[in-house]
């Protein structure tokens, strides 16, 4: 699968921005298409951005660009809220288990036993079998996505194949891609429906909060203390798979108990091989298309429970 050839992750850039360094520093030179669906409703508001940049950018305007195409389309809008309305009930049924699932890893991982050969083997077995739930949920949901796929493949409707034909001419102008954050779902919806993946083509990528974690193989939404309560990671879907080996985390020093080794232990090891990244303000990690490397001191959440500076990968 090929992917792009520079893929730069950052924490979030809303009170000290450093896109511009980044850009800089990797040569990633040129007009920049700038993507802030995630914004939905605000996502023309990239004049800061712009000031911070010093370049000249081409808004891609896909919020705007896909509520046109369920403004005309209205059979296929009514096959994405059928989608939507079974994802959300595949959704609630893991939730359930995953949360009696954790229960039991997080009292296996509080105990202390003479024999702790036997409790550490109990606790792996435990976490494989969260691990084999995430499976389970991510294989539930791709069916989902494919059963809309093969009724309403985004490439045939018209409106979305003249959506994706203005998009490709505007990137063939452009000399690298700027994704920011907001929401990720809406996001998600928005670069998947519009298949723009196959149009970024080997431009240089550089993502930030929300839109880091889109890159990924697999999203993670992770809040150790939601105003609801407690709350789990948990598996939300595919990412686009252009940042590989990798669970972008951002915000993590606010939305997860960094201290709490029990907890860090946890994620890490659920998600393992794949490496957790705390994207902080101020830090991110570069993909060269070969190895991970870390910038301005990011770091990584270990299955020991710490969070150590990361290295190279």
């Amino acid at each position: 699968m090929s992917r792009a050839t520079s893929v730069t992750l950052l924490g979030p850039q809303r009170h000290k921005p450093f896109i511009k360094d980044v850009l800089e520093e990797y040569g990633i030179e040129g007009q920049l298409a700038v993507i802030t669906g995630g914004w939905e409703e605000r996502e023309a508001e990239v004049d800061d951005l712009d000031q911070h940049l010093g370049r000249p950018t081409l808004n891609l305007r896909l919020h705007e660009r896909f509520q046109d195409v369920m403004g005309r389309e209205q059979r296929f809008q009514q096959a994405l809220l059928d989608r939507n309305d079974r994802l959300r009930i595949a959704q609630t049924l893991y939730r359930r288990r995953l949360h009696q699932a954790l229960e039991s890893v997080r009292s296996l991982y509080g105990l202390t036993l003479p024999r702790m050969e036997l409790l550490m083997a109990e606790r792996s077995d435990a976490l494989r079998a969260v691990s084999d739930l995430d499976h389970h949920y991510l294989t539930q949901i791709r069916g989902i996505h494919q059963a809309f796929l093969d009724l309403w493949d985004p490439t045939l409707n018209p409106s979305i194949a003249g959506a994706r034909a203005e998009l490709k001419e505007e990137l063939q102008s452009c000399g690298g891609v700027l994704i920011a954050g907001g929401n990720v779902s809406v996001l998600l919806d928005q670069l998947y429906l519009l298949k723009l993946r196959p149009l970024l083509g080997t431009l240089p990528i550089v993502a930030w909060s929300a839109g880091a974690m889109v890159l990924t193989d697999r999203i993670v939404l992770f809040h150790d203390s939601p105003p609801q309560g407690r709350g789990d990671p948990e598996i939300y879907d595919d990412g686009l798979r252009l940042a590989p080996r990798l669970v972008a985390l951002p915000h993590a020093k606010h939305r997860l108990k960094l201290q709490d080794e029990r907890r860090v232990g946890i994620l890490a090891g659920r998600f393992a091989p794949a490496t957790c990244v705390a994207l902080d303000e101020g830090n991110g990690v570069h993909w060269d298309g070969y190895e991970w490397t870390p910038i301005g001191g990011a770091r990584t959440l270990v299955a020991d429970g710490q969070v150590v500076e990361m290295v190279n990968r």
